[in-house]
């Protein structure tokens, strides 16, 4: 770490976090263990230096370019590119839902929130420092004059300017000290942003100082365009409360100062809903010495499109072991796998033209998942994330499959039937919930495939499938056909909750502990109760 105002500050909260910094003979930096930490460990938990919901009139293209580690990388906002800005439809606090009537800061009258309790943490949090710092009536003005996929650009440039340009460090809270000094060690790679992005942001720079009567981020407006570059490869985006969809981005300094990235990483971030801080967490068990890697890439990309992302945002080539890990198992899966999504001859072989009647389970997949359920339940091959005995198993049981149906066109088929299915379900088609399970099922795999067994998206899409699964089985009756029966168990059901349960409380919200149980959580204990009732009922008609 480089001496220096505020070195000493980051060296201290890496160090109370049970990390260290290290430097190599070619003085690249990276963050070790200074400890072992068991899975589920919060390694950093710390309030980012400026956060904010995505809102309407705002594209949701930003979320390429922020670190996809809460997301997945793979959701997409749904708000609409429009000619104007238009009003804030998420908390400024929990990013979720704003109700039609919902309480805002009697103080700037901008900030608005989806309850109370909101805006009381928010205030507690960071908003009576942030509290009219950021005019954000003139910041919308000049957002409408900006694209919709930029909006996000400008809205961050002039969140960080206000909080750089606050009171001196000292006077300020310890995670702003930390965050401002991490701020200021962060590269931009400016030289190596394309023409047409300096020009957006020479734009955005030119904007904000309009609107803001002065020279861009509280100076000139070349440092806005520095500012921006810097923001823009050390962003993160925030999914919303409990769900997968790009809710708001957030920038991070020490965290993204901290933890390089690994496209099979052994830690995993999340905006706290409860607190605003962002926390990072152990996806495995880290032993002293040990690297702690995030993604700042979507896992599942064929690995071409990940290292093309990575270059083009990050401005790196990866080498790490599921890029270039040799004869390891887990790079050799992600070989399998790298396969363009538009590549003609790797369409998967079955291609549904209907639903009346859902495919077998192959079993490949059915293998896959068995391992997934062990290695959760910690009674099967350690769950490790390098060439563990369950890499090792997971490659024998897809070494003989086509590589079409091992491909990420593969993946996005699955996950396009799973998303027409639960459409047609929502709009009262449920004979099609033994499709649905199926595709859930193959999604699973592929995340099992791709994810270290306790990412956050393995255990939301194990309750997907166990809830499609239940809901196959109740449909299994008179006049139903065999379908449902073919597809979904009530074993499989309850080792997919089982599954879901475990993982959701290993990556749950570790600020909300002392609070009611997540939609998730409440879910997977229902369904674990009507499966306990199910077998019930069957051994008293049985006996």
């Amino acid at each position: 770490m480089d001496a220096g105002a505020g070195a000493d500050d980051i060296a201290a909260l890496a160090a109370e976090c049970g990390l260290r910094v290290v430097a190599d003979a070619a003085k690249r930096t990276r963050t070790v263990a200074a400890r072992s930490f068991r899975r589920g460990s919060v390694l950093v938990a710390i309030h980012p230096l400026h956060a904010f919901p995505l809102r309407a009139g705002e594209d949701g293209a930003p979320d390429a370019v922020a670190r996809g580690a809460d997301s997945g990388g793979a959701a997409r906002d749904a708000a609409g590119a429009g000619s104007g800005v238009g009003p804030e439809t998420r908390c400024a606090h929990c990013f979720g839902a704003l109700p039609q009537r919902r309480p805002r800061c009697s103080r700037c009258r901008q900030a608005e929130y989806c309850s109370m309790a909101c805006l009381t943490r928010h205030w507690a949090a960071r908003h009576h420092f942030e509290c009219g710092r950021l005019d954000a009536r003139a910041v919308d003005a000049a957002a409408a004059k900006i694209k919709p996929e930029f909006r996000p650009c400008l809205r961050m440039a002039a969140g960080i300017g206000a909080a750089v340009a606050g009171p001196a460090p000292a006077a300020g809270p310890r995670w702003l000290r930390v965050q401002r000094a991490a701020w200021d060690r962060l590269v931009s790679h400016r030289e190596r942003h394309p023409g047409y992005v300096l020009r957006q942001y020479g734009e955005i720079a030119r904007v904000i100082a309009a609107a803001t009567g002065g020279g861009g981020l509280r100076g000139a407006e070349d440092d806005t365009i520095t500012a921006l570059c810097r923001s823009g490869c050390n962003n993160f985006a925030a999914s919303e409360p409990h769900g997968v969809r790009t809710a708001g981005h957030l920038c991070s300094p020490l965290v993204s100062l901290l933890l390089n990235h690994s496209c099979l990483p052994n830690a995993a971030f999340a905006y706290s809903p409860a607190s605003g801080r962002q926390v990072v967490r152990a996806l495995a068990d880290i032993a002293e010495g040990d690297e702690v890697t995030l993604s700042y890439a979507d896992g599942l990309l064929p690995r071409a499109e990940r290292r093309k992302l990575l270059d083009a945002v990050y401005f790196f080539h990866c080498s790490c072991a599921k890029c270039c890990g040799g004869g390891g198992a887990r790079a050799q899966i992600d070989a399998l796998m790298d396969r363009a999504p538009d590549s003609a001859d790797q369409v998967p072989e079955r291609l549904p033209t209907d639903y009346a009647s859902p495919p077998a389970i192959e079993p490949w997949a059915t293998r896959v998942l068995a391992l997934l359920a062990a290695a959760v339940a910690g009674d099967g091959p350690a769950p490790c994330t390098g060439d563990s005995p369950l890499e090792r198993s997971l490659l024998g049981a897809v070494a003989d499959v086509l590589p079409r149906n091992l491909s990420f066109a593969a993946y996005r088929h699955w996950l396009e039937c799973q998303d027409e299915c639960l459409e047609r379900i929502a709009a009262g088609q449920p004979a099609v919930h033994p499709w649905a399970c199926v595709a859930a099922l193959y999604v699973l795999a592929f995340y099992a495939l791709a994810y270290p067994p306790f990412h956050p998206l393995v255990g939301r899409q194990c309750l997907e499938a166990a809830k499609l699964a239940w809901n196959s089985l109740q449909l299994a009756g008179p006049g139903q056909g065999s379908a449902h029966a073919a597809v979904a168990s009530a074993a499989r059901a309850r080792d997919l909750t089982l599954c879901a349960q475990r993982i959701l409380a290993a990556t749950a919200d570790p600020d909300a502990a002392d609070a009611a149980p997540s939609p998730a959580q409440e879910q997977a204990a229902l369904l674990i109760a009507e499966l306990d009732r199910l077998a019930a009922s069957s051994a008293e008609h049985c006996a």
